[in-house]
């Protein structure tokens, strides 16, 4: 999927440990006594007190960059997966998932192909005689899912989401973000991604010659591009990332590029605007097209190489991992080929394999559950806006709007998407995955000049992971979170709202954090605050911005307290509004039970934290801090306890720790 710069989502995945009790006098699962490390002091250092056994008995397979509760229950998913492509495989479902997965795994064809997959893409390029022939180039690289130099998606307009439009957004770059380029102390990253593409062209049937030069075009590019590119603060701003363009102001914008060929090849016609993401790198792009052709038709052929590196023969998958996953993020083996496929599949076919998956994975019990603690934690959420101290009025009323009219989708889709004009074959693995990618950019281009498809989902429904969407206004909880261990009806309640709980608030949060608060309750990018409303939260965020900031997570490697601020107002209001919600539906005797020796209270903390109990590569962490708007996973538990006093009653000792030292920090 495309994700636009407004998009907020949390990658979240729970699996907890199973510990016998009796709460009348039925079995429950409880927390995971097993990771509890009891040597630790709990206000010391919450995190390493509840998962730390676990850490140490929990190495970081050689196939991961991090291991965590999330991959546990991947691989639980993935065995349900597997399944259904293998029947598809052996005629016994879906046409195009079977044709799909068998051309993925017949290794040796794709070896004995190997660049020959796509010589027919490199022969198209090695055509170009000018830049006049650029932009039906580049529409045919959108569509088959290469992302050359720019790309175009088809989207709700923010300002007016009653109505499709499109958006222009930058390509990929080789490196996973502009500063690997920009940055100094990043010169070893970019010095050795040099070498990778100068390799990767060698093993492409280049010259050692050639793959020199093609390098330093390459580097040269990226670069300029790379330097006209926003960061992943300024790209987390919708009000920057929208510049609507005619296309006459965009020829204007970059002249050297036929933009209405561009579109008319995309099979867009008649369009009078385009919502412009960054422009100071279409800027940058129209500059390189007064330069060589060579450089041009070099930048394609990489982009081609790389993108389709690993479904193109196991050496020139092989490269690739040894770059971006051993050098990049520190894992040392490659996942087995079932599983690559795997994820390749999801997100391809994802709603064909989801149709399947929920069938066997999800319990209507559990959404009816759900549900429920919804309810509660928006009951919590409109006490706690109708109380707000620093927020007037005026405010208030557009906040409890905007909170009345959020919508949620449990589950799966209320309709499935339609794969009747997908045809896939055996012939070729990368073939089939350019008309996956060809198919869903001609449903997305279906969709201008039409109504707005409210039941669409962004995730399929086997994804462990949940999100907020902005310009619909609205929470999607997938099947594939919805289940034991991470949610069950046999769950200790502590569990369900230390975890499922702490991931509806989170979302719920989602809507009012730096990002969400832009957009007003009908979903349109539009300021419904008072100035000094607005002042008064940018105030109260600086202060949590500030906090993350100081967190070194390794020498001299800190937190980006700005990237992550949307994340950690969500991780801070969520797990608020959870505990309130949980502790609403105990009466006092059940608040004073233990069970396994904790209280309710504590038992929430727990679970909280046990969700986020992981090991990660010093270079995951290193990457992850540079580009994901999430904390690493200490730090959201550690950073929002220490703005809770409920914690510090939970464990009354904490009030005698640094933890009292510390300016509580709440905003919502």
């Amino acid at each position: 999927m495309k994700q636009l710069g407004f998009f907020s989502y949390v990658t979240l995945a729970f699996l907890m440990g199973c510990s016998s009790s009796s709460k009348d006098s039925k079995e429950i699962v409880g927390v995971d006594l097993q990771s509890i490390d009891q040597t630790i002091d709990p206000c010391s250092d919450f995190y390493a007190f509840s998962n730390g056994s676990w850490i140490k008995n929990n190495p970081i397979p050689s196939t991961e960059s991090r291991w965590s509760n999330f991959n546990v229950l991947r691989d639980k998913n993935d065995s349900i997966l597997i399944s259904i492509l293998k029947d598809a495989a052996n005629n016994k479902g879906d046409a195009n998932v079977g044709a799909f997965y068998r051309s993925a795994m017949d290794t040796n064809k794709i070896n004995a192909l190997g660049i020959q997959a796509i010589q027919n893409e490199l022969e198209r390029i090695d055509a170009l005689e000018s830049t006049d022939q650029l932009p039906s180039l580049l529409a045919h690289h959108d569509m088959i899912g290469l992302g050359s130099f720019i790309t175009t998606s088809i989207y709700q307009d923010i300002k007016q989401n009653t109505k499709y439009t499109v958006y222009l957004s930058p390509g990929q770059l080789g490196l996973p973000d502009r500063d690997y380029y920009v940055l100094d102390h990043l010169k070893d990253k970019k010095m050795a991604y040099e070498h990778h593409v100068e390799a990767m062209f060698e093993l492409a049937g280049y010259s050692h010659a050639d793959a020199v030069i093609k390098r330093a075009e390459i580097m040269k590019a990226e670069t300029i591009l790379a330097e006209n590119s926003f960061t992943r603060v300024e790209s987390r701003d919708p009000e920057k990332t929208y510049n609507k363009k005619s296309v006459d102001q965009l020829n204007s914008l970059a002249s050297n590029f036929d933009w209405n060929a561009y579109y008319t090849a995309l099979g867009i016609d008649q369009l009078d605007t385009v919502i412009v993401e960054e422009p100071r790198f279409v800027d940058a792009f129209n500059a390189l097209l007064s330069d060589d052709l060579s450089l041009i038709k070099t930048m394609l052929e990489w982009n081609l190489i790389n993108v389709c590196a690993s479904k193109i023969g196991d050496e020139f998958e092989q490269k690739d991992f040894e770059f971006y996953a051993t050098y990049l993020k520190g894992v040392k083996a490659m996942k087995p080929r079932w599983k690559r496929v795997l994820r390749s599949a999801n997100s391809s076919l994802g709603e064909l394999l989801g149709k399947e998956y929920v069938k066997v994975a999800f319990s209507k019990e559990n959404k009816e559950k759900v549900d429920k603690m919804v309810d509660g934690l928006i009951g919590v959420l409109e006490l706690r806006l109708k109380d707000l101290d620093w927020m007037g009025e005026q405010t208030k009323a557009q906040a409890l709007k905007k909170l009345s009219t959020i919508t949620r989708k449990m589950g799966y889709p209320s309709e499935w998407k339609d794969y009747s004009s997908l045809s896939l074959t055996d012939e070729s693995y990368i073939l089939n995955w350019f008309k996956c990618n060809e198919f869903a950019y001609k449903e997305d281009l279906k969709k201008l000049g039409g109504p707005i498809d409210k039941n669409e989902w962004y995730m399929p429904p086997q994804t462990v992971n949940a999100y907020y969407n902005p310009v619909m206004n609205e929470i999607v909880f997938p099947a594939g979170i919805l289940q034991p261990p991470f949610f069950g009806i046999d769950n200790d309640d502590a569990i369900n709202y230390g975890s499922m709980g702490a991931v509806i608030g989170h979302e719920l949060t989602h809507g009012f954090d730096d990002t969400g608060n832009q957009f007003d309750a009908d979903g349109n990018l539009k300021n419904w605050w008072t100035d000094q409303d607005k002042k008064n939260f940018k105030e109260k965020a600086q202060k949590l911005i500030d906090q993350f900031s100081a967190y070194e997570v390794l020498d001299s490697t800190f937190i980006n307290g700005e990237l992550t601020q949307g994340e950690n107002i969500a991780d801070l209001g969520g797990l608020s509004i959870a505990f309130e919600a949980y502790m609403n539906t105990l009466s006092e005797e059940e608040k004073a039970t233990k069970i396994d020796g904790y209280l309710p209270a504590q038992r929430f903390f727990i679970a909280f934290a046990q969700v986020w109990r992981n090991n990660q590569t010093d270079e995951y962490l290193k990457q992850q801090v540079l580009t994901d708007p999430h904390s690493p996973a200490k730090y959201r538990v550690i950073g929002v306890l220490k703005n809770m006093p409920q914690f510090r009653q939970a464990f009354g000792t904490c009030s005698t720790t640094e933890h009292s030292e510390h300016e509580m920090i709440k905003i919502w």
